[in-house]
């Protein structure tokens, strides 16, 4: 063969392999899209160590949610949809949210979400992570329904669900077992609006002006309705003044100057009954969501009990203190309760 034959054959095997290397390089990377390529939110506590439905699903979990571009890529007819209608307050929204996120990556499913109140104004992320819920909202009202067999306690059916079917998960799915496994996408989905940081931050900064060699140690006290006569009997727990001691000494002991920055949606009570003798600064004339990343920016948190003083303590990176005897043994609410599944590891019961 001439030398001219052998260099244009040359030519036109590299011309193929290039063009094969590119077609390869555009398959792969249609795939590497990422929900979470967010900045990172305020610096958190590295994480713990580690139903009617069909066997495990063999795929293995994917490493992100998909965005509005992914499933894009693929026909409505073969995505398979998790739907969650909100229900409740922010705290319980925010667990509903983050357990149908952390079902949604282990069950390799788009998640579609219905009815927030709260959380569009709340979480910077809420909207984009949501794209597909009004593309998909139609699927929901013919999607089976998997409901928790209790409203606190993690019910591991629902980690199982039949991968030929739409799900509507639901209710409250208070529990951090439904995305222990997938921490880090969850905690930058709860990153708050540029909004309430900003208030917070103002909030914090003067507070640690003021205060300039102490340490903060937020504290969050629920009451308000829990407290009424009805709920007591349900078996809701009750703060109780010796629980204020114990924690606030706890933190006294450890740092003498520390100063306690009290929320609660019963401040008057906290005032009358706060033990005497403590540095004691009150919230007042905030949003809940503010008042909640106010006290999770604290050096260290005390919580009490239900879902919003458990977002505290989670989105705080310090140490977090809670009732060790929140469980009413006897009650309605002390049946549904499971405190392995609803205690954050890590927390100090006292």
């Amino acid at each position: 063969m001439h030398s001219h034959g052998i260099r244009n054959l040359f030519l036109a095997l590299c011309v193929s392999c290039l063009l094969l290397g590119i077609y390869q390089f555009q398959s792969n990377n249609s795939t590497i899209l990422h929900m979470f390529s967010l900045p990172p939110s305020m610096p958190q506590p590295p994480p713990p160590p580690q139903t009617p439905h069909s066997p495990p699903q063999p795929t293995p979990p994917p490493s992100s949610l998909e965005t509005s571009s992914q499933v894009a890529h693929s026909s409505d007819n073969t995505t398979r949809v998790l739907c969650h209608r909100f229900a409740a307050r922010l705290g319980n929204e925010l667990f509903q949210y983050a357990s149908t996120l952390g079902l949604a990556l282990t069950l390799n499913r788009t998640p579609v979400f219905l009815g927030s109140h709260h959380l569009p104004n709340v979480l910077k992320t809420f909207n984009q992570i949501s794209a597909n819920s009004s593309r998909f909202a139609s699927r929901c009202q013919k999607a089976k329904g998997a409901n928790e067999v209790s409203c606190c306690k993690f019910d591991e059916r629902l980690t199982r669900l039949d991968p030929s079917q739409d799900f509507t998960v639901g209710t409250y799915l208070v529990s951090y077992k439904y995305f222990e496994h997938h921490e880090p996408e969850i905690r930058k989905a709860l990153i708050f609006t540029d909004k309430i940081r900003n208030e917070s931050s103002h909030v914090v900064q003067e507070l640690r002006q003021k205060h300039n060699t102490s340490t903060l140690i937020g504290v969050h006290v629920r009451r308000g309705d829990m407290a009424n006569e009805h709920n007591i009997k349900l078996g809701y727990p009750q703060v109780s003044l010796d629980y204020l001691n114990r924690s606030m000494a706890f933190f006294r002991s450890r740092y003498p100057d520390c100063v306690f920055v009290v929320g609660s949606n019963s401040l008057q009570w906290c005032k009358d009954n706060v033990p005497s003798g403590y540095h004691v600064h009150y919230l007042t004339g905030h949003s809940p969501a503010v008042d909640m990343s106010i006290l999770s920016s604290m050096d260290h948190t005390i919580i009490t009990f239900w879902s919003f003083s458990w977002w505290v303590g989670f989105l705080n990176a310090g140490t977090t203190v809670h009732m060790k005897d929140f469980i009413v043994n006897g009650t309605q609410i002390g049946r549904q309760l499971d405190g392995s599944s609803f205690t954050y590891p890590g927390w100090i019961p006292l």
